[in-house]
């Protein structure tokens, strides 16, 4: 298998403008995928997409946000045209919070649901339906670390909204088995990024408590990505890889 085994196929990861979602699309790209990098913020996406293109790769750039319920069946159909498929859809996009569980309100709780786990749901609906005409698709999902072992720097929205992605991720993989779409979900751990940065854990040192000794960078996560979004895995489903260090084992 070449270095370009991802030749001929389209991916779309969501929030890909910075951080895990921009390594994601990066990796992919530089494997022969064509990018549709989406982001609510447009200049970052077209950054990117822009990035990817100079340096010898195919890529579009486009607005899209993810809780935008009313508008997402059509705007995955928008994107769809621009490469007349998607093989590979990245759920990445998302945010965190670190509120006490005394602090949670109604409406913090609804905000986490609302971008971490609904509009996983409804952005995946919409492709899949894409999918099971092509007979072909690569599902991936990010959760988090958070989902498995309870928030310890992150909120108890966080976690639950995360537990549920995997849960997520494990009934596309029952119902697009039979279409050759296979679903699967990555939790990462400590993840050094824009966003890894505004959590407390940051401050700590790593080899006091990770295996190996240091924190991820999104390119780790990317390599995962990488995997289960290429056919090396195409037996794979349903399942969760944690990329966390030796954190979780």
């Amino acid at each position: 298998m070449n270095h370009m085994f991802l030749e001929d196929k389209v991916a779309v990861v969501t929030g890909s403008g910075r951080g895990i979602g921009e390594a994601i699309a990066r990796r992919l790209a530089e494997f022969g995928a064509k990018l549709v990098v989406t982001d609510i913020n447009l200049d970052s996406a077209r950054k990117v997409a822009n990035d990817i293109c100079a340096n010898g790769g195919k890529a579009e750039a486009v607005f899209f946000d993810v809780a935008d319920f009313d508008n997402i069946e059509e705007k995955v159909h928008g994107i769809n045209d621009i490469f007349n498929r998607i093989d590979i859809w990245v759920n990445n996009a998302g945010i965190t919070g670190s509120l006490p569980i005394e602090e949670i309100t109604q409406e913090s709780w609804d905000r986490m649901i609302n971008i971490d786990l609904k509009s996983v749901f409804f952005c995946t609906q919409a492709v899949f339906k894409i999918m099971k005409k092509q007979n072909y698709g690569r599902l991936v999902h990010i959760s988090s670390l958070a989902a498995l072992r309870g928030g310890r720097s992150s909120d108890a929205s966080y976690a639950a909204a995360k537990a549920g992605v995997v849960a997520l991720s494990k009934c596309f993989a029952l119902h697009g088995a039979a279409y050759n779409i296979t679903s699967n979900a990555i939790c990462p751990g400590n993840i050094i990024t824009p966003m890894g940065k505004t959590l407390s854990w940051s401050k700590q040192d790593p080899r006091a408590y990770i295996p190996l000794g240091r924190y991820g960078t999104a390119e780790d996560i990317a390599n995962a990505v990488l995997f289960f979004a290429s056919d090396l895995s195409s037996y794979i489903t349903g399942d969760t890889m944690n990329i966390s260090g030796g954190l979780y084992m």
